[in-house]
């Protein structure tokens, strides 16, 4: 379950603390881990590195996570963490090739993706034309089967 996490000053805090609110997306549901709210120590430096220390750690509090999202701080001091969703792939493999895959995409097209890089020290056209070799014969006997 994504879990959405807020980092801001409170007035009721110095000018070094922040308060970490950590609640389930959707809230309420069966199982989901309840509001936590944490009070601490929050470390910036224009190198663009934030670490946040707890005043009172307590292990398995909350949930570990790491995830990739979008980090602002305001003029006023505070700052929020919103998780980027992590968006899967809708196409499903054909052929999985030595530098690529042939699929069908979820618009009911055939695809074929090859990535050769040149410091690979192979012939890359005939690496290519032997793939593509190999994914026409997968795509033909998934024809033959759909």
């Amino acid at each position: 379950m994504d879990t959405k996490n807020f980092i801001n000053n409170q007035n009721n805090c110095d000018n070094n603390s922040v308060v970490i609110n950590s609640s389930p997306m959707g809230g309420g549901q069966e199982g989901a881990p309840v509001h936590v709210q944490l009070g601490g120590q929050a470390f910036y430096d224009e190198k663009k590195y934030f670490m946040f220390c707890p005043d009172d750690p307590v292990p398995g509090q909350v949930q570990k996570f790491r995830r990739q999202g979008i980090a602002q701080q305001m003029a006023d001091g505070t700052f929020d963490f919103v998780v980027k969703p992590q968006l899967r792939s809708e196409s499903e493999l054909i052929r999985k090739l030595a530098h690529g895959r042939a699929s069908r995409t979820k618009d009911n097209a055939i695809q074929l993706t090859l990535k050769v890089y040149r410091t690979e020290g192979i012939n890359i056209s005939e690496a290519i034309r032997q793939e593509a070799i190999e994914a026409a014969e997968a795509i033909r006997e998934y024809q033959l089967r759909h």
